[in-house]
């Protein structure tokens, strides 16, 4: 089950967007007016990711004004030299990386990033892996599979 952090007001989605300077796709900003993020309990989420031919867990979707751990705001402060231009961390996978919106003229979607290189096939040079060409995509093609 997908547990809400709660609704958030437009202006602090627009104050983010100056913050990143980056424009939202509109799918992603609409999930978090309606959801301010959350996360994934009692039964373990996953995505496919087709490059690694494997699904990957999924913990949490991050949002505004949480614990630091849980913020978007706190990822991009703490990454934000490590990043791509366009680029956020929106959430946090299990035991394989960070999830990315990369929003780019030329370059756009969800990935998987092992920036810890969890995965046996990521390397220094290659440990971005795409999801889906667009958020929403990528929400409506979570699975879930019941907790072992």
């Amino acid at each position: 089950m997908f547990e809400k952090f709660g609704e958030v007001l437009i202006d602090t989605i627009n104050q983010y967007e100056s913050t990143i300077k980056m424009k939202l796709p509109r799918d992603y900003k609409e999930f978090l007016a309606h959801t301010n993020g959350g996360q994934f309990v009692e039964k373990i989420h996953t995505f496919w990711v087709d490059e690694l031919k494997q699904s990957i867990g999924i913990d949490v979707l991050f949002g505004f004004n949480q614990a630091k751990s849980l913020c978007l705001d706190s990822w991009y402060k703490e990454y934000s030299e490590e990043l791509l231009e366009n680029t956020i961390i929106i959430g946090n996978s299990i035991n394989a990386g960070l999830i990315l919106l990369i929003w780019q003229d030329d370059w756009k979607g969800v990935f998987l990033w092992d920036h810890c290189l969890e995965l046996e096939q990521s390397t220094e040079e290659d440990c971005l892996y795409r999801i889906a060409d667009r958020f929403d995509l990528f929400f409506d093609s979570l699975q879930v599979i019941e907790e072992l």
